[in-house]
């Protein structure tokens, strides 16, 4: 997001972490997921700004919740993310590798890493 760049690497950051470990803690039964809601109108936003906000534009917490709802009633789910959108829940999946090395490098060399 052009107009917040710490937002946007804070984002980034989480749904690395959430790809990252999703995986490895879910064979020990531990789920890791995250949410990227759009926005929201909380506590947390200056009154200034929800009295602007363009209505069209606004995320219902009851679409949080059911994105909430998903991960808790599907203990397979690991390692996803879910963006909020307005009424929808968007499973975002991760890009493709631009290289053969590159997939190599983000799924074999765990093997590497596992016993040492």
């Amino acid at each position: 997001m052009e107009s917040d760049p710490l937002y946007t690497a804070a984002k980034h950051a989480l749904v690395g972490l959430t790809r990252a470990t999703g995986t490895r803690f879910h064979r020990e039964d531990i789920t890791v997921n995250c949410i990227c809601p759009a926005f929201v109108p909380t506590n947390l936003a200056p009154k200034e700004v929800l009295a602007i906000f363009p209505k069209e534009h606004i995320t219902p917490m009851s679409t949080l919740l059911r994105a909430y709802d998903m991960f808790l009633e599907d203990s397979s789910l690991s390692a996803k993310v879910a963006e909020t959108s307005l009424d929808q829940v968007h499973f975002q999946e991760p890009p493709e590798f631009s290289s053969e090395s590159n997939r190599w490098l983000a799924t074999a060399t765990k093997e590497l890493w596992e016993d040492k």
